[in-house]
């Protein structure tokens, strides 16, 4: 890979740390939908109905969404050749479910969307937005993971400067970052290459590092836009919770269901392997000046209503109740790094602790 000298990198901005916690929607919680194994996307037959699953995607939700909602249109299109269906269900508000809608609404379909919140209150809605394959388990789906991506990615890339809140930007990192990684083992020749720097061009680095070249999605302007264009398309959105599955078989007049409940899925569908993993936000104020992304250490993504900081992570909780101690902690660490800040350990909440490994760094595929 490309390396770049010390010298030939100068610093670049650094943020302003300052931070309050009692400020409204400064501390958010999201739940991510992580499922053990595998994310799910497959179909069953039950009690006449046609289920399309399309959930349990973790931390990668906005990264696989587009090549996910391709995969459900494929299905859907296969099936409603013989069965001539011409409505179909969509479980779900979040990016999954609004991708999936968007490309089921090109096959002329009539699609209704039922949701029990609406996507500005969805997990989905409070993703800091970086597109990398992260917290999300893949065994035995290295070909679909690989056709995911390769359409995600595009349909993303091509989405820039139209109104999507779709940038592309560098994210600077001490390590190596396995979210990134899997997509060039995948899928070399996606991304720009990684390129090694002999240290990070920031205040109170040191230590060599590496520049990667993503996409950033920012999801206050992301899902809005979908719900716009398909409300315009004559999509139906219905508030609506489901108590059980038979509720969603027996109660939806659609014979076409497509299931992007996300965590949900545990409860309607009764799927042990879903396990919800919780994460706290610091949310600092804007900062226009800061044109990239930091990662790896905990991750810092500049947007244009916030300056993202994240993240915990504890497994098996479904909370979203926002907790300022545990955001607080967020932004010292993050500032500790910059030299902004007295040097502090890493928590062992945080998502980038080695003790969570095991669930956020995605396997990389075996070459032979």
């Amino acid at each position: 890979m490309p390396s770049e000298r010390a010298n030939a990198v100068p610093n670049l901005p650094t943020p302003n740390f300052a931070f309050d916690p009692d400020v409204p929607c400064a501390c958010i919680a999201g739940v991510r939908p992580y499922r053990e194994g595998s994310y799910r996307l497959d179909t069953e037959l039950s009690s006449g109905k046609f289920i399309v699953h399309n959930y349990g995607h973790g931390g990668a939700g906005i990264t696989m969404s587009w090549g996910c909602a391709a995969k459900v249109k494929e299905i859907v299109q296969h099936r409603i050749a013989t069965s001539h269906d011409t409505e179909v269900a969509v479980l779900g508000a979040g990016v999954m479910g609004l991708t999936a809608a968007t490309r089921l609404r090109e096959l002329g379909l009539k699609v209704t969307i039922y949701a029990h919140r609406r996507p500005v209150q969805t997990t989905s809605f409070k993703a800091g937005g970086q597109w990398a394959v992260s917290v999300v388990a893949h065994e035995g789906k290295d070909n679909e993971l690989r056709d995911i991506i390769r359409t995600s990615h595009t349909t993303f890339k091509n989405s820039i400067g139209k109104g999507f809140g779709v940038s592309e930007v560098p994210n600077f990192s001490r390590k190596r970052t396995p979210g990134l990684e899997l997509v060039e083992q995948l899928v070399p020749g996606l991304l720009p290459a990684r390129v090694s720097l002999d240290r990070l061009p920031f205040e109170g680095h040191t230590q060599p590092g590496f520049k990667y070249t993503t996409l950033l999605v920012e999801t206050p302007i992301f899902l809005p836009r979908l719900e716009r264009d398909l409300k315009a398309a004559a999509v139906t959105f219905v508030q609506r919770k489901f108590l059980a599955k038979e509720e969603v078989l027996t109660s939806l007049p659609e014979k076409l269901i497509v299931n992007c409940t996300g965590v949900g899925a545990k409860r309607l569908w009764k799927d042990e392997k879903v396990v919800p993993i919780q994460g706290q936000l610091a949310m600092l104020p804007a900062q226009p000046e800061l044109k990239y992304l930091y990662g790896q250490d905990g991750y810092m993504f500049p947007r244009a209503d916030h300056v993202v900081i994240g993240a915990t992570f504890e497994e098996c909780s479904d909370s979203e109740v926002a907790e300022p101690d545990l955001c607080k902690t967020l932004v010292r660490h993050m500032a500790s790094l910059f030299g902004q800040a007295a040097p502090v350990a890493m928590p062992d909440f945080h998502i980038h602790h080695p003790s969570n490994a095991r669930l956020v760094n995605p396997p990389l595929p075996v070459t032979v």
